[in-house]
């Protein structure tokens, strides 16, 4: 991706003016293919309409009943995801481990803090897009291979 038109993106949200927000943040910075879903029926057809390479998904929180990592879930688990392997940018403002180890074990890519700038949610697309890491399929997770622990 050498510039920010050159990436189609699906906003998943269960809060559309979050979705609204962070679609605007993208135009903002170049980005011109967004599709924009608050519900899986939605999603399914952003992936039909838009053929996204990234998707960012809102989570509230670390709750397995939670919309967001919920459609994360859905996306690496079954067996009527459009795309198991697409590259996920999480969006939240929780800040807490619970909410970050439940995103990583769901399997996104990467994580960010709501509200985010559009330079700054681009970043991570980009990090997500590109990202060298393995994918793992087992019965315990579905995702990129986390990161080393870095030693001190």
């Amino acid at each position: 991706m050498n510039n920010a038109t050159d990436v189609n993106v699906l906003i998943f949200s269960h809060v559309h003016g979050h979705a609204q927000t962070m679609r605007m943040a993208l135009r903002g910075m170049g980005v011109r293919v967004t599709f924009m879903a608050t519900n899986i029926n939605q999603m399914l057809e952003g992936f039909s309409v838009a053929e996204p390479q990234v998707a960012v998904i809102y989570v509230d929180s670390g709750a397995e009943t939670d919309p967001g990592l919920q459609m994360l879930n859905f996306i690496r688990r079954s067996p009527q995801s459009p795309d198991r392997k697409i590259p996920v940018v999480v969006v939240s403002q929780a800040r807490d481990m619970v909410t970050i180890q439940a995103v990583g074990n769901a399997g996104a890519h990467e994580y960010v803090l709501y509200p985010v700038a559009g330079d700054a949610l681009l970043k991570k697309i980009h990090a997500a897009k590109t990202s060298t890491r393995a994918f793992i399929d087992t019965p315990d997770y579905v995702g990129p291979e986390r990161p080393a622990a870095k030693k001190s």
